[in-house]
């Protein structure tokens, strides 16, 4: 269409050019200057495309009810002279297509090359002097060269027979040069469908060409004006550099996203878009992504039952008359369960990981974790903590190979559930390796390191049976990272704590000069073997200031003693308080500190040391992680924060790095602390309840816990006391069961269970307080759990 613009556009400087020179002939010529110019305006009127001087969707009475999206499309084409009305005053949205007409329609979307010369047709049923299709031969040759028609096999095009559904199918994956995708993809189950088009239309279905149901797609229907429209702007197959921007459809395509079509591809302008809920008003936009001429806004919210009004404005050629757009929007839901295996044979584990991904209707996968679903397996099973996963164990004989398991994943409503049935194969190995390359300590990639910095080299490693290899003892056993030089020191391996499938080998430099190190990452199972190059550098040599030296005639004043304005941030010490299996206080004491920074690591996954700036900059190359900064409300000496950690998996140990900065924004040294955090445990058919034990008003008191120890196998300890006293600690309620004080005692528990009994209870005014706590070990323990019970006098 631009060559044939700029046909016209030269037209009318030529016309103008003519205009000037009759202008220089003086008034003597005014007369035949209005003569000329009468007949160069008719001229004009042949030179634009038909309906482009005059015609738009106001000037057609039956496109005044059609919703603004559908007008702003059927400008574009009309403005461009695509599309005619089939009258005056009528454009025949919803009439039907001759093959004639649509011929010429789609030669002109698809700007392909018309030779207007041709007086003869391959097809012989087309001809030149056909009153009423013959003016479409140049377009349905034009189809024909470009592949797009092949006309029927008796050698006939038919140019006066309507177009139907199948046929548009066609022509469109065609004009998208899609037609081998068609003819791969399993054609629709479809009686309405011919033979020859069932891939044509499935294919369009599934890319959302055309509307409707591939069970019932009426293909041999005759094709509509509006679906020829709707199709041609789903596919992207047509726009028209000249006209100007217009919003042309708004729909929602994710939990927190709305995309936005124009009516031709962005180019270098800049637009921006304001969206207003019908809810809350204006919202914010976090983001636009840009796919040719389609914006997808990412929201900073989930949308709910909703509407959403968008604008565009910017820098670029808008219609102003187009320049909103609607869509009505719904809550994600749960619409499918996958598992993330992609064979049914995992290998052999103590403990088999089994993920699963939750999609929604968009395809997205949910923020959902296994503790969000009703999960059952036929052998023993855990949920990991904050994702969709779960490991499956035996806690009888052994896993083998060749056994089978079952994994069963219901969604609470049932509504959505999958089952897989599982074999478990040989031992894990290594059998594929993809580098991810190498990145600092913000995450960027990096060819340079400095002298006691580290870098992290990122992989993933898939198991013989194409999973995601999470066990950090099979990849330091399959995987090694080896420098060339002592200079760089390979420093152990760890895994990402919001995706564990993405791993990473820790690299540190140590070196006086600069020099230049190769590092091989290889896996000995699979073969993988990746190179790469890092420059090391020392650290700047800072040149201490020169002091001042009196003359020796002049007598040295005794020094001042120096003045700090800045002094030095230091970490004093790191306490802990309230550790439960989810959480805990990290209390750090320091002196001279404005701010602070942390970094908390699973212990199997922790780095032996940290630098001051890797502690710093932990959290932003690891947005998932339990990281983050925390303000001081004091400089002075045994300065207390208490920094409240969630989110923590039970029975883990962790590594907690800590820095301080101080006004000039100088780092302190790092602190570092190990902690474990406890296992979890629950009271059976909650809650307790005393019961009479005889005629003395006593009481008894009785039931079961369920623990989930660090090994579930091995002995462990419940220690219970009932108490007045509702603020008992665990070392309390401890030392008054081993004390076996009143109403106190401890007990065995083994195979995650364990029971409790306490008897002769004297009935009490105020309420007891029953607390219970579990020990496996030498220092494992469970939360503490505490209830309210009451026994009052009995009547």
């Amino acid at each position: 269409m631009e060559g044939i613009w700029h046909g016209y556009l030269e037209r009318i400087k030529l016309i103008f050019q003519m205009t000037a020179l009759i202008k220089i002939g003086g008034t003597n010529m005014v007369r035949k200057a209005l003569t000329v110019m009468t007949a160069l305006g008719v001229f004009m009127a042949a030179a634009l495309p038909t309906g482009a001087l005059a015609k738009t969707v106001d000037d057609f009475t039956d496109l005044q009810g059609v919703d603004i999206a559908t007008k702003a499309k059927l400008e574009t084409l009309i403005q461009a002279g695509v599309f005619q009305g089939v009258s005056e005053e009528r454009f025949g949205l919803k009439d039907t297509l001759t093959r004639a007409q649509f011929a010429k329609v789609l030669a002109l979307i698809l700007n392909l090359k018309v030779d207007d010369s041709l007086t003869k047709s391959s097809f012989k049923d087309v001809v030149a002097d056909d009153p009423g299709n013959g003016y479409a031969l140049p377009y349905i040759e034009a189809l024909k060269q470009a592949g797009i028609a092949t006309g029927n096999a008796d050698g006939t095009f038919n140019p006066a027979g309507t177009v139907t559904k199948e046929q548009l199918a066609a022509f469109l994956i065609r004009g998208l040069g899609k037609e081998g995708d068609a003819k791969a993809t399993p054609g629709v189950s479809d009686n309405t469908v011919s033979d020859w088009a069932k891939g044509y239309v499935a294919l369009a279905l599934q890319i959302k060409l055309l509307h409707g149901s591939a069970g019932d797609f009426q293909g041999d229907a005759a094709t509509t004006r509006d679906e020829l429209i709707e199709g041609v702007y789903e596919s992207g197959i047509y726009y028209d550099r000249m006209q100007p921007f217009r919003v042309v459809k708004v729909k929602q395509t994710g939990a927190s996203r709305l995309q936005v079509s124009l009516s031709r591809p962005k180019t270098n302008e800049e637009f921006a878009f304001k969206v207003v809920s019908k809810k809350y008003g204006e919202v914010t936009v976090k983001a636009v992504e840009w796919s040719g001429g389609k914006a997808t806004l990412i929201l900073d919210r989930k949308l709910e039952e909703d509407s959403y009004d968008i604008t565009l404005t910017g820098t670029g050629p808008i219609d102003e008359k187009y320049t909103q757009g609607s869509a009505a929007t719904q809550p994600e839901k749960l619409m499918k369960i996958e598992f993330a295996a992609p064979s049914n044979t995992v290998a052999w584990a103590k403990e088999i990981s089994i993920d699963f991904v939750p999609l929604n209707q968009f395809g997205e996968v949910m923020d959902l974790t296994a503790d969000d679903f009703d999960i059952s397996s036929s052998k023993d099973l855990t949920t990991v903590k904050g994702k969709p996963s779960v490991l499956v164990y035996s806690s009888g004989s052994p896993l083998e190979r060749g056994d089978l398991f079952s994994i069963s994943i219901m969604e609470p409503n049932g509504w959505v559930a999958v089952t897989r049935i599982f074999t478990i194969g040989d031992p894990v190995i290594v059998g594929k390796l993809e580098s991810k390359g190498i990145t600092d300590s913000t995450g960027k990639a990096t060819d340079s390191l400095m002298s006691g910095e580290q870098a992290y080299w990122n992989f993933t490693a898939y198991n013989q049976y194409g999973s995601p290899i999470r066990d950090l003892d099979v990849l330091r056993k399959y995987i090694t990272v080896t420098p060339d030089k002592s200079q760089l020191k390979f420093d152990g391996m760890s895994a990402f704590s919001g995706d564990p499938a993405q791993t990473y080998a820790r690299l540190v430099a140590d070196t006086s000069s600069e020099v230049q190190v190769k590092v091989t990452l290889s896996g000995s199972s699979s073969g993988d073997t990746f190179q790469s190059t890092l420059t090391l550098k020392p650290k700047p040599v800072v040149e201490p200031a020169p002091i001042y030296s009196p003359p020796a005639s002049t007598p040295s004043p005794d020094p001042e003693p120096p003045v700090e304005e800045n002094p030095a941030a230091v970490v004093e010490e790191i306490g802990l308080a309230n550790q439960t299996s989810e959480s805990v206080n990290v209390q750090p004491m320091t002196k001279n500190a404005k701010k602070l920074y942390y970094a908390v690591i699973p212990a199997a996954d922790a780095p032996t040391v940290m630098t001051a700036d890797e502690v710093k900059n932990y959290k932003s190359a690891h947005p998932e992680s339990i990281s983050g900064d925390a303000d001081v409300a004091s400089t002075a000496e045994n300065t207390k924060t208490t920094v409240t950690l969630s989110n923590l998996s039970p029975k883990t140990k962790y590594k907690i790095f800590v820095v301080a900065e101080n006004g000039e924004r100088l780092l302190s040294e790092v602190k570092t602390q190990e902690m474990e955090t406890r296992f979890k445990f629950s009271l059976v058919n909650p809650p307790p309840i005393i019961i009479p034990e005889g005629a003395d008003n006593k009481g008894a008191l009785s039931g079961y816990v369920m623990y989930d120890a660090p090994n579930p196998l091995e002995e462990a300890e419940l220690f219970f006391t009932l108490d007045s006293s509702e603020k008992l600690s665990m070392d309390e309620v401890i030392l008054n069961a081993v004390q076996k004080k009143p109403l106190s005692d401890a007990r065995k528990a083994s195979s995650g269970m364990g029971s409790f009994e306490i008897f002769s209870i004297p009935p009490a005014e105020s309420p007891y307080y029953l607390y219970l706590v579990m020990k496996q070990g030498s220092n494992s323990y469970s939360d503490l759990l505490k209830y309210q019970v009451n026994w009052q006098a009995q009547p």
